[in-house]
């Protein structure tokens, strides 16, 4: 090993340790109270004035600023009979004692706003038919308000979710027609009609509103009997001694558009589910007779209340979910709970 060698591992250490002790040697001389010190003295031009202003006895004061002349190497002020007159050294100090300062409360601001931000991590529940239209900008928004929550996003039917926010897998959940328990809070945010949806040619050809008590004529496409949808549209049918017409019972968002999309069957979803294929013009919708709606929900435990980060995104939630019902992304009418 040679010189340069050496000489190359050994710079960091030495380096080191003139940073660290310069960084004490200013650390006592240019110690913040003794700058606040001067400060005040600068800007009333008097040790007895300034002493007052500080709370502090006009000796002590004065050796303050003696202290600080020592440490510095400099004289600061000119003693007059009647007050203190500042020197150019003096001027060059106040300069960047102001400077220091306005450094100080800066970081200070930004620490404060780091503290108080939203950050960690947060899982929220989504059913297929909201996460088509608010996945997207769902997540964008929260990336770029909150860059310091990490956001999990899962999605599954409504029954579901609900059951895994209950259980504590989840933070927040979007569902259908929830209501407040002794655990979970839950408010409507908007409310979407159900429709009877299949392909283009084969609705034109059927009846519009579609009869409730019909379903039975044709094949549907429908989730298990564990979610409210497909329960209430059971009882109806029930009321006239009818049962649905199942071909599929898919339990996957999904594949239940797949499926109904396709032309295996019929589908009893509300129009956001299907909203790429609508607007692609795949499938068409019919309204129902007597018509059926749903309210959707936001909810999230009572525990979580003083949670600020679940707070602050159920709202954003809230609010963006309504602005895309507003727009008409969201086909939904906008429940006011104020």
């Amino acid at each position: 090993m040679n010189l340069s060698d050496i000489s190359h591992i050994c710079f960091p250490c030495w380096h080191n340790k003139i940073v660290m002790g310069t960084m004490r040697n200013l650390s006592y001389r240019f110690d913040l109270s003794r700058l606040a010190a001067f400060i005040a003295v600068c800007e009333e031009s008097s040790i007895t004035q300034a002493a007052q202003r500080l709370g502090v006895a006009q000796p002590a004061l004065s050796a303050t600023i003696r202290r600080l002349e020592s440490d510095t190497g400099a004289t600061l002020f000119n003693r007059l009979p009647r007050g203190m007159e500042i020197t150019e050294a003096g001027k060059l100090l106040l300069e960047r004692s102001y400077e220091i300062f306005s450094l100080v409360e800066d970081a200070e601001q930004r620490l404060l706003s780091v503290k108080d931000e939203p950050h960690g991590e947060i899982a929220i529940g989504l059913p297929p038919s909201a996460a088509t239209v608010l996945t997207y900008p769902l997540l964008t928004l929260l990336k770029r308000k909150y860059p310091r929550v990490a956001v999990r996003l899962v999605e599954a039917l409504s029954g579901y979710l609900f059951d895994w926010l209950q259980g504590r897998e989840l933070d927040i959940a979007v569902t259908f027609n929830s209501s407040s328990t002794e655990s979970i809070v839950s408010w409507p945010m908007l409310r979407e009609e159900i429709m009877l949806i299949g392909l283009c040619d084969s609705i034109e050809g059927l009846p519009s509103p579609y009869p409730l008590d019909r379903l039975d004529q044709l094949p549907l496409i429908v989730t298990s009997s564990r979610h409210g949808l497909r329960q209430n549209m059971e009882n109806q049918l029930a009321l006239a001694k009818r049962k649905l017409n199942i071909k599929y019972e898919i339990d996957a968002g999904h594949q239940l558009v797949k499926m109904v999309s396709s032309g295996e069957g019929f589908g009893i979803f509300a129009r956001s589910a299907f909203h790429a294929e609508i607007a692609a013009g795949k499938v068409s919708c019919s309204p129902l007779r007597p018509a059926y709606t749903r309210d959707v929900c936001i909810c999230h435990r009572r525990s979580a209340s003083a949670d600020r980060t679940v707070q602050l995104v159920a709202e954003e939630i809230n609010a963006l979910a309504k602005s895309l019902a507003l727009d008409g992304t969201w086909p939904a009418e906008i429940i006011d709970t104020s």
